[in-house]
């Protein structure tokens, strides 16, 4: 009997604050679900930069049959969204490969940043499946902001990050967990909606500032 060899990875995930969707709800969900002993994942928490995603996948010798990437991202959708998405590749040119790679070092958790460099050193099995819900850039200082509040309005001091989900919240979670298990179990085959997701259909890159050496680079790449 075949032991299919798949990953689930929580990219942004926030250990500290249950009412985030990509959370400590959903992970327990996930771990706590009866998976059948050939098809059992491993769960990663991948809530630090691509860089190092990269080599932790690098080192190990683990031959995957797919990765499931669960992250919460903004692509212009309706709030709540949850869309599951086959990535394709495609090749980029290297300073675009070199911009989403600085990106990653000032410490930005991309589910695109990491797609785009795990593609560029080959770290992805045949089959990648991307699990995304809808939230704006804003979702995770607006829902600390609302605990602040409800804490005030009541007149009291609790640990933000502890309060319960939100019945939203609690959808979302719901519906992410169950696209995330058909996926981990049956691949993009046992999902009724897959998109394709190329690197050329990629969210565009933060509107931050680049040091001089991408302005060198890109000089020195212009012909004269």
């Amino acid at each position: 009997m075949h032991m299919a060899r798949v990953v689930i990875g929580l990219v942004g995930y926030f250990q500290f604050v249950r009412g985030y969707p990509i959370g400590p709800e959903l992970k327990e969900r996930l771990e706590a679900a009866a998976w059948p002993q050939e098809h059992e994942p491993t769960i990663k928490e991948m809530n630090w930069g691509p860089i190092a995603i990269v080599q932790e996948f690098q080192a190990s010798e683990e031959v995957l049959d797919r990765i499931i990437l669960v992250s919460a991202i903004d692509r212009g959708l309706p709030s709540g969204t949850v869309s599951c998405r086959r990535w394709t590749g495609g090749k980029q040119d290297v300073l675009a490969v070199q911009e989403r790679v600085f990106e990653a070092v000032t410490g930005v958790i991309s589910l695109d940043n990491l797609l785009v460099i795990g593609e560029h050193f080959g770290i992805w099995p045949d089959e990648l499946i991307t699990v995304e819900l809808q939230l704006d850039n804003t979702a995770f200082g607006d829902l600390v902001m609302a605990e602040l509040e409800v804490n005030r309005n009541a007149e009291e001091i609790s640990i933000v990050g502890e309060n319960p989900l939100a019945p939203e919240m609690e959808q979302n979670v719901q519906r992410v967990f169950e696209f995330t298990r058909q996926a981990a179990l049956h691949g993009a085959a046992g999902l009724a909606d897959v998109e394709t997701l190329s690197s050329d259909q990629l969210t565009p890159l933060a509107d931050i500032c680049h040091n001089q050496f991408m302005d060198d680079c890109r000089r020195a790449t212009k012909p004269n």
